[in-house]
């Protein structure tokens, strides 16, 4: 069974594996870890993309703030904007 708490961003092109590390109340807003995919640029604040998460439904999100970073990973809080769409195999 997978972890209810993975998901893959996708940002820009690039897919960063990770998982949810706290939902923040009714503000839909939501703290994501990140790890890097490589030598990947980081998503900025104001950055938007969307969450695929364990169970393959997609989420188009914001970032709001970069939390900090630590062993290759990055923190962020994203605001959920909506419901994401599917998209080409390959494609975010």
């Amino acid at each position: 069974m997978p972890d209810p708490r993975a998901l893959t961003a996708h940002f820009g092109g690039a897919a960063y594996p990770g998982q949810i590390a706290a939902l923040e109340g009714n503000r839909g807003q939501l703290r994501v870890r990140l790890e890097a995919p490589g030598e990947a640029v980081w998503p900025a604040v104001q950055d938007e993309g969307e969450l695929e998460m364990h169970d393959g439904a997609r989420f188009r999100v914001g970032v709001l703030d970069v939390l900090g970073a630590e062993d290759g990973g990055q923190e962020l809080r994203l605001k959920l904007l909506g419901k994401g769409g599917s998209s080409p195999a390959g494609q975010p």
